[in-house]
């Protein structure tokens, strides 16, 4: 029998849970598991691992970290001689238009929402928005998919002031260059960091308004 104990680092909410498969090998699944006193989950895999080989450990949005399984574990293996895997976020990592048209709870805690007015503006541009009540910078950075590229943002700067709704227009065509946006928001030490990314501009119809409305963080 076999066991791992796995952390998640530098997301937000419950465990995510995780996939087991040996390098270039397809799935394995444990046959139970618990969240010890120590909030590790504990995976047990009866007979389908063996001691001392390589099992890439996995969880979306977070790195892939690959481990030995060591010696045996039984009932009454301690906790801390079960093998400890620590698996780090990724970040910025790829959100869907579907999770923010939903306003889900996005990996860092954050709720996002995205709304399309058709016909908004004239038809010869895409306008993109970004609106906020929240007191800490949030930020979107807008490329055309040329070479130039545009920040708006809300919340409070470093040098005073707060702004609570912030636009800039692409030209209707330009949504058609492949590019993605990123999501940029004040973390560690008032640090900006690239949180979450969004491609599939070219969705957006002639003449709308797309507004970005940042909940909660």
């Amino acid at each position: 029998m076999q066991s791992f104990q796995v952390k998640w680092f530098d997301g937000r909410g419950p465990a995510p849970g995780a996939s087991f498969a040996r390098p270039g090998g397809p799935p394995i699944f444990p046959d139970s598991s618990y969240v010890s006193h120590a909030g590790t989950v504990v995976y047990t895999f009866v007979e389908s691992l063996r001691p001392y080989e390589l099992i890439e450990v996995s969880t979306p949005h977070y790195f892939t970290v690959t481990a030995n399984t060591g010696p045996p574990v039984h009932p009454s293996t301690p906790l801390e001689s079960i093998v400890y895997v620590g698996l780090s976020h990724a970040w910025p990592y790829e959100i869907y238009w579907s999770e923010l048209l939903q306003a889900n709870v996005l990996d860092d805690g954050d709720v996002i929402h995205v709304g399309i007015e058709t016909g908004a503006v004239p038809e010869s541009v895409v306008e993109i928005t970004l609106a906020s009540d929240l007191w800490w910078w949030k930020e979107i950075n807008v490329p055309d998919g040329l070479g130039s590229a545009w920040d708006i943002h809300t919340g409070a700067g470093t040098f005073g002031g707060r702004r609570f709704r912030d636009t800039v227009g692409l030209w209707a065509h330009q949504v058609h260059n492949g590019q993605w946006l990123t999501f940029r928001k004040a973390k560690a030490v008032g640090m900006l960091s690239d949180t979450y990314l969004l491609r599939g501009l070219e969705l957006l119809p002639a003449g709308s308004r797309t507004t970005f409305t940042w909940l909660k963080d």
